[in-house]
């Protein structure tokens, strides 16, 4: 029987979850809660902001 392997974006993964998860991975690595609410979330992917801009807006210094 053939192993199927999954790759890290898969097709049903939306641009909004995966964006969502990279922030929530950024704001663990930096120490801070990452319970952040899609509500909180949703405006800066809708304006195309960077993750950079997103976790400096959320407390997170980026590159330290």
């Amino acid at each position: 029987m053939k192993r199927i392997e999954v790759p890290e974006k898969s097709p049903w993964d939306s641009g909004f979850s995966i964006f969502r998860r990279r922030i929530r991975e950024q704001l663990q690595l930096c120490s801070q809660d990452c319970s952040v609410d899609d509500d909180v979330l949703l405006p800066y992917y809708r304006m195309g902001e960077s993750e950079t801009y997103v976790l400096s807006a959320l407390g997170c210094s980026v590159g330290t």
